[in-house]
């Protein structure tokens, strides 16, 4: 084995460490035969809590509306998606299907389920993948409610009912590389100029922001010091239209 100095590390060629992600998507089945394959997930076969007591009816049936399309349609392909490090486009529509986008927004196409309702729609996509249900909570919880709380009644009406189809995806960018999470301490600023905002800043760590069509992202306000929502949405002719939200 060569180790190289920290002066001559530099140096070393970067494709001599690359060849893992070259490599074909790791067989689970072969490499580790005791595992149960992830298409053959585990089905619930108890309630040990008895927690489906507590629900009603209407959660009963999206919890099992959800976890049925989960175990059918994800499950089996999820594995492969992990090893090569990808997201499975294709199978947003299914996810829209479920009706679960919005959580309890009411109206605007949107489900308005029971905050437990929600919550178990969500738990059931995490229960068999973590990065969908990722991708669902920071599109539906994190850039819809705000745009439900503190959008305008024209933005919910342009945004709310493509993103409840997950027909346009949205993300919400509040996190920085120097602060991290910290919202008191924001450095990306906003600036009011004739015809909308100027934004200047860098942003970290956003879910969906490689591929949201609706963005919501948080600066800091040159003249009052506040911290604002700001709302970008591609346009037709692909320029960002950007208003302020909240």
């Amino acid at each position: 084995m060569t180790i190289h100095s920290s002066k001559h590390q530099d140096d070393v060629d970067k494709n001599a460490r690359s060849s893992y992600f070259n490599l074909p998507a790791l067989d689970i089945s072969v490499a580790f035969p005791q595992a149960t394959p992830a298409s053959k997930f585990p089905p619930c076969a108890s309630d040990y809590y008895q927690f489906d007591d507590l629900l009603t009816s209407e959660e009963q049936a999206v919890r099992m509306k959800v976890r049925e399309c989960m175990e059918k349609e994800i499950a089996p392909i999820m594995a492969e998606y992990w090893e090569k490090a990808e997201f499975p486009f294709h199978v947003i529509p299914k996810l829209g299907a479920l009706r679960v986008a919005g959580g309890t927004i009411k109206g605007y196409g949107c489900p308005g389920h029971s905050v437990t309702g929600a919550a178990i729609a969500i738990a059931e996509i995490a229960r068999v993948d973590a990065s969908c249900s990722t991708f669902i909570l920071v599109h539906s919880s994190l850039a819809m409610l705000t745009i439900a709380l503190c959008g305008s009644e024209e933005q919910k009406q342009k945004y709310l009912p493509s993103l409840a189809q997950l027909n346009t995806i949205a993300c919400w960018a509040l996190t920085e590389p120097a602060y991290g999470s910290d919202a008191s301490a924001l450095n990306t600023t906003a600036t009011k100029v004739e015809g909308g905002w100027i934004l200047e800043g860098q942003k970290r760590w956003i879910g969906n922001s490689t591929f949201a069509d609706v963005l919501v992202i948080f600066a800091r306000n040159t003249t009052t010091n506040q911290i604002n929502g700001h709302l970008i949405g591609n346009s037709p002719i692909h320029n960002y239209m950007l208003k302020e939200i909240c």
